[in-house]
């Protein structure tokens, strides 16, 4: 039996457990992304932020109704990983003085969080394919194919963003904007 858990004894128990954990991870950046938003220099990346926390909502939604479709409760199941990532992200941010240096690090953090999100949602939807449940695959999808989407707009933003600030600070114009 798992520390958060109860004993996996099929596939579909630990399908179940791989969903319970996606719907915490929802949970987890509803709830921690607002807050590293606040700490954000630029009203542009805070926006992006708050996209992602009411995407989020939908995607749990989404989540939930895989949840259904196999006759079960949503429920959540604690990720140590994630609140890895979201715990240093908080310490980090504790660290640094410089607004540009913030940003960066608070970026990075959401990238983390996308990049784990992605990869556990690429797992259970193999899973929900070998298994031939379809439906289930294709909502999850959804919020795999719209997470990406996000992670792309955020990178891009984020570079424009820091090089904006680069620029301002140094009162340079770097070759990323020059042309």
């Amino acid at each position: 039996m798992g520390l958060l858990t109860k004993d996996i004894k099929s596939l579909d128990d630990l399908l179940l457990q791989a969903l319970a954990e996606l719907r915490y991870t929802e949970r987890r950046i509803q709830r921690a992304l607002p807050i590293l938003a606040g700490k954000l220099s630029d009203a542009r990346l805070q926006d992006e932020m708050q996209t992602w926390v009411e995407a989020s909502e939908a995607y749990m939604e989404r989540v939930d109704d895989v949840f259904r479709l196999h006759g079960a409760t949503p429920c959540l199941v604690e990720s140590p990983a994630i609140d890895g990532i979201f715990i240093s992200a908080d310490e980090l941010n504790d660290e640094i003085d410089s607004y540009h240096v913030l940003d960066t690090a608070i970026i990075g953090a959401v990238e983390a969080v996308a990049a784990y999100s992605l990869t556990r949602y690429q797992t259970v939807i193999g899973w929900l394919r070998q298994g031939g449940r379809v439906e289930s695959a294709r909502l999850l999808h959804e919020n795999l194919s719209s997470r990406r989407r996000a992670t792309a707009a955020l990178q891009v933003l984020a570079e424009r963003c820091l090089a904006e600030q680069r620029v301002r600070r140094s009162g340079r114009l770097p070759a990323v904007l020059a042309g």
